[in-house]
């Protein structure tokens, strides 16, 4: 028998969505941006693929990790002693939700809903007043 043949299958791609969904409430940000960055990357110009994430759930999750990066950023700006490292993870996390957001309500009439539905506009208002000045460009192309 080849060898081809004795090797088991790859997972069916419905559970690695569900893992990619998943690994976004990970407690790693690291993993939570590559998550994002995976995710953003898989739906831009695929409708199938966004229909997909919107089924799973992923609009809130996405939208969960910019309400939560977008309040770390304000209370950092705030006074709150942050690393430089730390600032930069959670400004990838703001442009990289950001990013997944847009997509998903690009082109895209139950995106567009879904968007709305998480309470996401009001978070994307938000990026353009954002005090890191160094990413403010890309926020408010974003949005």
């Amino acid at each position: 028998m080849p060898a081809s043949a004795s090797s088991a299958p790859p997972p069916p791609t419905h559970s690695r969505r569900e893992d990619l969904i998943g690994r976004l409430s990970s407690s790693s940000t690291e993993a939570k941006l590559k998550a994002l960055r995976d995710l953003k990357n898989q739906i831009i110009g695929n409708r199938t693929k966004k229909l997909c994430f919107l089924k799973l759930g992923a609009v809130p999750s996405v939208t969960s990790i910019l309400s939560s990066s977008s309040a770390t950023a304000a209370a950092s700006a705030a006074g709150s002693v942050c690393s430089g490292n730390d600032v930069e993870l959670n400004d990838s996390l703001i442009l990289q939700s950001a990013a997944a957001i847009g997509s998903f309500a690009c082109g895209f009439d139950d995106g567009v809903k879904a968007v709305l539905d998480a309470g996401a506009f009001p978070l994307l208002l938000r990026l353009i007043s954002y005090p890191n000045d160094k990413n403010r460009s890309e926020k408010v192309v974003l949005v």
